[in-house]
């Protein structure tokens, strides 16, 4: 076992099982006599969540790896063609197939039971998108053992510093751009005691540095004029998702601005009902006075109709008697 060979076993695991599974090779690479395997195993770090789904990826479903590097090969040789109808087609497509492969990773991330989180599967999308733009990345997407996301858009080379663990020059650098080989000699071995004979201008086609330095300005222009025709694509549906979200924040707001003013209306009203029950329940405090003071007038007028009654009796029975 090398450091290689550990690695591509180590970023293999669950998150959860990392930090146990590194231990594990360390303590392999102590009772294998090997003291450095050991020590380089135990300083690989573990990957970010972005960068775990990659690997899941290129062990688990490396078809989908495949396909985002292809397309990214197409999409770089068109824009170094200058083919500006295929590069804005193949643009186009960018967005859906980095979709699809984004999907593809999520739904495995959930099989595997780690889901990925939102931010998690924002940093997959850079990666992704980076493996489509450079050569280099996309070689380091498909190695299984990235360590972080990746960033970049084509305009310039992307950063795999520290980006792949126990990398070698393989794991960063893809087959050489068909366009930037030059062309060599057939190879055919001069005959002895004869100089070499120095291939022909027509079939190497030296160019002179006047010549050189056109083409060089030449694809730069390109390059500039592809990068801008993506750059205003991306403006195009950047600019319309954010009317669309302006339009929904104004429906939003709009709605919130009703609501606020029914509820202002509500609470209006309540606080009339709460000075119309305040004052009722005064009235009534004040009808329930009068009616225990009139009770109470009641009680004493009967008993002073009583008292007559039975004094004017009294002197009925007497003019009875003196008659």
């Amino acid at each position: 076992m090398d450091l290689r060979d550990a690695a591509q076993e180590l970023y293999a695991v669950m998150p959860r099982d990392f930090t146990a599974s590194r231990s594990a090779l360390v303590r392999q690479a102590k009772e294998g006599g090997d003291k450095e395997l050991a020590k380089a195993i135990s300083g690989l770090p573990k990957p970010a969540a972005g960068a775990w789904a990659v690997n899941m990826l290129a062990v688990h479903k490396p078809e989908v790896i495949d396909g985002v590097v292809r397309f990214g090969v197409s999409l770089r040789t068109a824009q170094e063609d200058s083919d500006a109808e295929a590069f804005r087609e193949l643009g186009q497509q960018r967005q859906g197939q980095l979709a699809s492969a984004v999907k593809a990773a999520k739904d495995l991330a959930s099989e595997l039971g780690a889901p990925l989180s939102a931010a998690a599967a924002t940093d997959l999308e850079q990666t992704l998108r980076a493996a489509m733009a450079d050569a280099g990345a996309g070689a380091a997407v498909g190695t299984g053992r990235l360590v972080r996301g990746l960033s970049g858009s084509g305009f310039e080379s992307v950063d795999l510093t520290d980006a792949v663990a126990a990398a070698g020059p393989e794991d960063t650098n893809d087959a050489e751009d068909p366009t930037e080989q030059v062309v060599k000699p057939s190879g055919k071995e001069p005959s002895q005691g004869k100089e070499p004979t120095p291939p022909k201008e027509s079939a190497t086609r030296k160019k002179v540095p006047q010549e050189e330095a056109t083409s060089l300005a030449e694809r730069r222009a390109a390059k500039q004029r592809a990068a801008l025709e993506e750059a205003r694509n991306e403006f195009e549906v950047a600019d319309k998702e954010a009317r669309g979200a302006e339009e929904a924040a104004s429906q939003a707001w709009a709605a919130i601005e009703t609501l606020d003013a029914r509820r202002t209306e509500l609470q209006a009203e309540i606080e009339d009902a709460k000075k119309r029950l305040a004052s009722l329940e005064a009235e009534l405090i004040g009808l329930t006075r009068d009616t225990e003071a009139a009770e109470s007038d009641k009680k004493l007028a009967v008993r002073t109709a009583t008292q007559l009654r039975r004094t004017a009796d009294q002197a009925q029975r007497r003019v009875d008697r003196l008659g």
